[in-house]
């Protein structure tokens, strides 16, 4: 942990997709449901990654601007689209709004719940993420976390890791950007972060995409805190 005085830190802004919710597993497990009661023969875990892979792809120029300002659901239902394609998977718009759904009943990791709540007696504690507002709401609930805030960047006029997205969630906390941290278990969401003033905590989520695609640690030095999983965080964050 980088030497700096927790007592700064009036708030931990999350990230949530992978980080909070085990968006992979939740996804490849009704695919693969879902294949089989179709009888076709597809990789799950690899459509469950093309399928998040496009919807940032499809993001992507709606943060530069260049397309019409989308959120996640509509992103998310185009990509569907788009992967169904590549499957050659035909599926009725009714079929693909309903697959869409699954999004907003992603499973969260174990160790999340307890140490949020656990982190929410010291610290304000909101999402700050691309995801939609829905898909936060409904998963927070199927999984019975609560937060003091959800700031969806499709409110904000940016999307992450724009600057300003960042800088905005502080502000509307009424904070400083240095007495928020932003948790994540993507580098590039927190090296962002911190470039905007925030600090930044990682937590670990080595299977993130699956097994076969494991995600390495990152140097400790890189971030204020590093974090093994949420049991490791929240003893650092409060101790």
């Amino acid at each position: 942990m980088s030497d700096f005085d927790l007592t700064e830190i009036k708030a931990l802004a999350w990230d949530v997709g992978g980080t909070v919710f085990d968006w992979h597993h939740s996804i490849k497990n009704e695919i693969s449901k879902l294949a089989e009661d179709s009888s076709r023969n597809i990789d799950p875990a690899q459509f469950t990654n093309d399928w998040r892979t496009t919807m940032f792809e499809l993001l992507q120029p709606v943060r530069e601007g260049l397309e019409s300002w989308k959120n996640a659901d509509q992103l998310h239902l185009e990509a569907l689209d788009i992967v169904l394609g590549k499957y050659d998977w035909p599926m009725t718009l009714k079929e693909r709004t309903e697959l869409n759904t699954i999004w907003h009943r992603l499973n969260a990791w174990p160790d999340a719940a307890e140490n949020i709540e656990k982190l929410r007696s010291r610290y304000r504690v909101i999402v700050l993420t691309v995801l939609s507002w829905q898909i936060v709401v409904s998963s927070s609930k199927h999984n019975g976390i609560s937060w003091d805030g959800a700031l969806s960047c499709e409110f904000l006029d940016h999307y992450k890791p724009h600057p300003e997205a960042y800088k905005k969630g502080a502000t509307l906390l009424g904070l400083k950007p240095e007495e928020v941290m932003m948790c994540a278990a993507h580098q590039h969401d927190l090296n962002n972060a911190a470039a905007a003033g925030l600090r930044t905590a990682y937590v670990h989520r080595p299977t993130e995409k699956g097994a076969d695609t494991p995600n390495p640690m990152p140097s400790i030095e890189e971030f204020d805190v590093v974090a093994t999983d949420f049991n490791d965080l929240s003893g650092k964050l409060l101790a």
